[in-house]
């Protein structure tokens, strides 16, 4: 009995010891795989993949293609959180908008999106038309603006699922374009990703 205290006390102590144990903080390649996986929360490289993986289908679809030459204008429109977690959506549609500009294919515009304006100047310089102060000739006009062909929406989905000890979270991230001259959407898709994750025996 003695014996088996003994061992429980020896290995409750090691536990204790090697979670007190930490290590101090460094930098990592935010493009590599050295960061926290955490089962019920998106990372950094989840957003990556989101991003990355979405924008492949997207260009490869061609919805993107005018036959004017013209590049599409896009706006972003809302993408809703339907997870139990705090995910700032506002990282996948940057991400998004970046690798756009990047592409050639299209143009975003930041002067409406579906949480309102990325940036609200356009409006604002188009009011000071009736401000003396400023030489008008150098003032921009109402009307002036270009109007976006299509809109990108979305929502990210988490199901998650336990047996024992085992923990598998499956996050979503469904995107979708609408020609906004017809209402229609002209692009969908959903991008998976897949996490598991063992509870220790000691510990969280």
């Amino acid at each position: 009995m003695t014996k088996k205290i003994l061992s429980l006390i020896g290995i409750t102590s090691a536990a204790i010891f090697l979670t007190a144990c930490g290590t101090s903080p460094q930098r990592i390649d935010a493009t590599g795989n050295e960061g926290i996986v955490s089962i019920d929360q998106v990372n950094f490289k989840d957003w990556q993949i989101a991003a990355e993986k979405g924008i492949t289908s997207l260009l490869e679809s061609g919805v993107l293609n005018r036959s004017d030459g013209r590049k599409s204008i896009l706006m972003i429109s809302t993408v809703k959180n339907s997870t139990t977690q705090h995910i700032n959506t506002r990282i996948l549609t940057d991400k998004i908008r970046q690798a756009l500009l990047r592409s050639g294919k299209a143009l975003t515009t930041t002067a409406v999106g579906g949480n309102g304006p990325d940036d609200a100047a356009s409006k604002q310089v188009r009011r000071l038309e009736e401000d003396d102060m400023f030489n008008q000739s150098t003032v921009q006009k109402a009307g002036t603006a270009i109007a976006p062909d299509m809109s990108l929406s979305g929502e990210i989905v988490q199901q998650k699922t336990t047996q024992g000890r085992v923990s598998e979270s499956y996050f979503f991230f469904h995107m979708a374009i609408t020609d906004l001259t017809t209402g229609l959407a002209v692009w969908e898709d959903n991008v998976e990703i897949a996490k598991q994750g063992k509870k220790p025996v000691f510990g969280w």
